[in-house]
């Protein structure tokens, strides 16, 4: 064989073995990037369960019987509270524990008549959760790589003798809200980010407040949802 020919089988050799590599990198990126959506989709599939769960039974009105087997109505508790923060919302929800003895880390500990469920970012960009009202409860983590939580409140302005089912409803951020009893519904955005950077990461985008999030070469996704308090508004 010829030194030409030996030199062109070489270069093309070469340049199979080049995109064999090529191709070889760019499955493995595309696994890494299906790995980490996948792993951004299970948490975010656990939290909104979780928010699902307890919005159901927020805001119930707790019952109790006299000691003559009469039937009393105990004043409603504010189902849902929080607190203002610039990347770091604090939301709180309280439910009764005869409704529901789960709290938001899935114990059952308390003997207390309510459970209070609150949310918050961690520093480690954690989005973690605890029973508030039981003394000695520790934020345990739910979910990693979150980097934003905020909450808008739907309040109803309702006046005397009005139907509270027909109130009119205003969105308001924390420190607006005047009567926690009026919300009827919570409006969550969660930003989450993937765990590593990779190749296909998202380009810059638009945060939970409408800011720019710049692209670091992490997929990032913001979740949205809207969660009525089904026992509000019943009077």
């Amino acid at each position: 064989m010829l030194l030409s020919d030996t030199l062109l089988a070489m270069s093309i050799s070469w340049g199979v073995l080049a995109v064999g590599l090529q191709s070889w990198s760019d499955l493995r990126a595309s696994q890494q990037t299906l790995q980490a959506l996948e792993q951004m989709h299970t948490q975010q599939r656990e939290v909104q369960r979780l928010l699902e769960r307890i919005s159901l039974s927020a805001g119930a009105t707790r019952v109790t019987t006299t000691p003559q087997g009469d039937v009393q109505w105990v004043s409603k508790t504010p189902p849902i509270s929080g607190n203002e923060g610039a990347r770091d919302d604090t939301l709180t929800w309280v439910v009764p524990r005869e409704i529901d003895p789960r709290d938001c880390q899935g114990n059952q500990a308390s003997s207390l008549d309510l459970i209070s469920h609150q949310f918050k970012l961690s520093t480690k960009l954690e989005l973690s959760c605890k029973d508030a009202l039981r003394a000695g409860t520790l934020f345990q983590a739910l979910a990693e790589r979150v980097e934003d939580l905020q909450a808008l409140y739907a309040e109803a302005s309702t006046g005397t003798g009005s139907d509270p089912a027909q109130a009119p409803l205003q969105w308001k951020s924390a420190d607006q809200v005047l009567d926690w009893r009026e919300v009827r519904a919570v409006s969550v955005c969660v930003r989450w980010a993937s765990p590593n950077k990779v190749r296909q990461a998202s380009a810059s985008l638009k945060g939970c407040q409408g800011e720019t999030v710049v692209a670091d070469g992490r997929l990032r996704q913001l979740q949205r949802s809207t969660l009525r308090l089904s026992s509000q508004g019943d009077g």
